[in-house]
């Protein structure tokens, strides 16, 4: 098995100058696209799943709204964060919303459903090209039409299917987000092609390489033990995908990152590699779980990861809580 350090750019030159955290933005309210404020809207403090039109069809989601959100428009009010949230193949908004508890963070949260339990990208999705990401654009104008909705803090994360769904979002519409992470993500090429060069070839992950472009703050998370998509990287389905850290690589020289990744060793069972000093502020981080398997480390529903051959006592890890991960690094970026 490869180390993370194996991955290091090899155009890497040591890093000179020490990277500090950009200052934090005052609050601001999303202005959306399009003014489509939700139907029977949940309240401040209310959980239920809505109903959107995108693109002719009507997809679902769940919304957690927490007690001090404050409608679009309101003057008065502090605009509130925004997480989305991509739930994995075979899973559901609901089995999300349980592992992963983002709600406690105080910020909005959307748990969308995919179509057939599905997200683009992937070779099994249901939805069209392009399908998946504009029903993305859709929420968050829904969801800015409704509530105030702080522009500087709008995040997205996922699992499996919805890690690389969310892998998607940061190739084609970074501009769209503050951050995004991703947990035990299924980079299959259709996820990453909006990264790529022409050049790459999907069928042969060493040929792949990411053209300079827009990014966005990024955080890969993924148990050394995934038995459903190989840390290292392979093929499901009949379509390769690549491997974790060869993603979080691939993604930070298209972020413009500088020098050789600083590689940690946390504990014995976690390995962060870290690329901080990119363009504008950014930054990719990946975590390496020694003792995780195809799971959201942390959760103890055993919902996550239900597509995996283990049992959830072999998935499981207590190493570290993707949940705290992913709010602190979202918290630690905050788009001015």
């Amino acid at each position: 098995m490869r180390e993370p350090a194996d991955y290091a750019p090899t155009s890497a030159v040591a890093i000179t100058e020490t990277q500090t955290a950009p200052l934090a933005a005052e609050p601001q309210a999303r202005v959306p696209e399009h003014d489509r404020p939700l139907y029977n809207p949940p309240a401040p403090g209310q959980t239920r799943e809505v109903t959107i039109n995108s693109g002719g069809v009507e997809r679902k989601m769940l919304v957690v709204v927490p007690a001090g959100a404050v409608p679009a428009h309101n003057q008065a009010g502090k605009p509130t964060p925004l997480i989305l949230s991509f739930h994995g193949y075979h899973e559901t908004p609901e089995s999300m919303s349980r592992y992963t508890g983002f709600e406690g963070d105080g910020a909005i949260v959307v748990y969308p459903r995919g179509l057939g339990e599905s997200w683009e990208g992937a070779p099994y999705s249901k939805a069209k090209d392009g399908q998946d990401v504009q029903f993305t654009k859709d929420i968050l104008d829904a969801m800015s039409s409704t509530y105030s909705v702080d522009v500087h803090r709008i995040y997205a994360a996922g699992m499996s299917n919805g890690g690389g769904f969310a892998a998607k979002l940061a190739c084609e519409i970074p501009e769209q987000f503050t951050a995004i992470a991703a947990v035990a993500g299924a980079y299959y090429p259709g996820t990453w092609r909006g990264c790529s060069e022409q050049k790459s070839q999907p069928a042969g992950a060493a040929n792949v390489s990411f053209a300079p472009g827009p990014s966005v703050p990024f955080l890969e998370i993924h148990g050394r033990k995934d038995d459903t998509i190989g840390y290292d990287g392979g093929t499901r389905h009949g379509t390769p995908y690549l491997g974790a850290m060869q993603f979080s690589s691939l993604y930070a020289g298209r972020s413009g990152c500088f020098g050789a990744p600083i590689t940690t060793r946390v504990t014995d069972k976690i390995l962060r590699v870290q690329w901080p000093s990119c363009y504008g502020n950014g930054e990719v981080t990946h975590l390496a779980i020694a003792d995780a398997g195809h799971t959201w480390p942390g959760e103890t529903t055993g919902e996550a990861g239900v597509t995996s051959k283990d049992s959830f006592a072999k998935r499981r890890s207590n190493a570290v809580t993707a949940t705290s991960e992913i709010t602190a690094f979202f918290d630690r970026h905050q788009s001015a």
